[in-house]
């Protein structure tokens, strides 16, 4: 039976809203202001439950993952288990040597070198000076900064800072580490290598709780995982799972897939202006999670600054930056809009996206027709997650059926030779006499 490593048990954290002065000299401040009656009366600031009531447990050599929306507690969570934070309800047991790659250059002195910086986080993580000085080599050959170990940290690239930080906290031996979306910003390389050691470390018995918005990531290294969602346990039990209740809470999340306006300019200056792109279900509801076998609507909405009788509209989805996997041209399906000045709205109706599950990035572009202009274009700045049901067949979730049939009896001659697919050749045959 394994022993749980990790214990969380009634877990509550709360924050005020507001702003907050904690400093020794703002409180030195305001205690000279009350002795001498000049200080104000501080206003009600109103406080919010970050995390509310969490319950789990990790066992040793195990890897969990927390996942869930942007504020739904996941970094409050990881914060609370490195002693960062003191939770105002509930216990927690982390045992052991603990080490956290929380926020991209924690733990870092700017001034000092890389190499003076191993020194100071192994000895913050609890390794003595010879224990650090025998594993040196390997911190720095696995971070891939043999030629900027004595240059002063300030000037690494936030890459860099990100595989110094996690080769150190993966060298010390850790009883239990703790793993933020800080690795995302290291190239796809690094990550398959900081993959590889954390199953490297799993087998060694060192307990892994890893927060990530990558499922992907997540599925290859976390047998088990948590959603959070608004503070609260939503799910707990198989990653497999846990994405199904990872994209239900993302439903939850702020719908407005783009907040700024993008403006196209033609030849006589701005003409159209992109309010936002946004996703429908069948229902009429916001999403920014879709089925890939349900009915979807994507809706344009923009405003024209100079009329335009043919207006051709183009919507573009990507995977990623130069790959495109569906594009949708209303100038292919021989339909031309007449625009008038003003707000408009263009809608695409789809059965379903039939596409593997994941995140993708959609990109709108609209011409002139008569003129050839193209009056806007931009970024693939729209993402939205498909849910594919676990039924992708590749790059695209095709419908199909399967039929099964069963032979009675021994097969005859002629059966074996079709089951085999292939024919007997003809007595008397040139076949015949050839094999012969």
């Amino acid at each position: 039976m394994s022993v749980a490593s990790v214990e969380v048990n009634g877990v509550w954290k709360q924050f005020c809203l507001g702003k907050a002065h904690e400093s020794l000299g703002d409180w030195v401040s305001g205690r000279i202001a009350r002795l001498f009656g000049s200080a104000r009366p501080a206003a009600p600031r109103e406080r919010f439950w970050a995390l509310r009531d969490i319950t789990f447990s990790v066992d040793r050599g195990e890897a969990f993952g927390i996942i869930g929306p942007n504020g739904a507690g996941k970094s409050t969570m990881l914060k609370l288990l490195a002693g960062i934070f003191r939770a105002d309800e509930g216990r927690m047991a982390v045992p052991g040597r603990l080490a956290a790659l929380i926020e991209v250059g924690a733990g870092f002195h700017g001034d000092l070198t890389g190499r003076e910086n191993v020194f100071l986080n192994g000895a913050i993580l609890g390794m003595n000076r010879a224990e650090i000085k025998s594993k040196l080599d390997a911190i720095v050959a696995f971070a891939g900064i043999e030629r900027f170990l004595d240059m002063p940290v300030k000037r690494y690239s936030s890459g860099m800072y990100a595989r110094l930080g996690f080769s150190i906290a993966a060298h010390v031996d850790p009883n239990v580490l703790l793993v933020d979306e800080v690795l995302s910003v290291g190239d796809a390389v690094f990550r398959l290598r900081c993959m590889e050691k954390m199953r490297e470390l799993i087998c060694a018995g060192t307990t892994i709780i890893f927060v990530t918005h990558n499922l992907e990531q997540m599925q290859m290294i976390c047998e088990n995982a948590l959603v959070l969602d608004a503070g609260a346990v939503v799910y707990r039990g198989a990653s497999r799972d846990a994405i199904g209740h990872y994209l239900e809470a993302m439903t939850h999340a702020p719908t407005t897939l783009q907040t700024d306006v993008v403006s196209g300019a033609g030849a006589d200056g701005e003409v159209v202006a992109l309010k936002g792109l946004g996703f429908l279900d069948e229902q009429g509801r916001s999403v920014v999670t879709l089925a890939s076998a349900d009915a979807v609507r994507a809706q344009i909405s923009f405003e024209l600054r100079r009329p335009i009788s043919q207006l051709v509209v183009e919507l573009n989805m990507r995977a990623s930056t130069h790959e495109n996997v569906l594009s949708f041209n209303s100038g292919r399906d021989a339909r031309h809009f007449e625009g008038r000045c003003g707000l408009q709205t263009v809608t695409l109706e789809l059965p379903s996206l039939p596409v593997a599950g994941g995140q993708y990035f959609w990109n709108v572009r609209m011409w002139d027709a008569e003129s050839g202009e193209t009056i806007l274009d931009t970024p693939l700045s729209f993402p939205v997650v498909v849910d594919d049901a676990g039924r992708a067949t590749g790059r695209f979730v095709l419908e199909h059926t399967w039929s099964h049939s069963e032979l009675h009896g021994p097969p005859s001659a002629k059966d074996r030779d079709v089951v085999m697919g292939s024919r007997a050749p003809a007595e008397g045959s040139r076949e015949n006499m050839l094999l012969r």
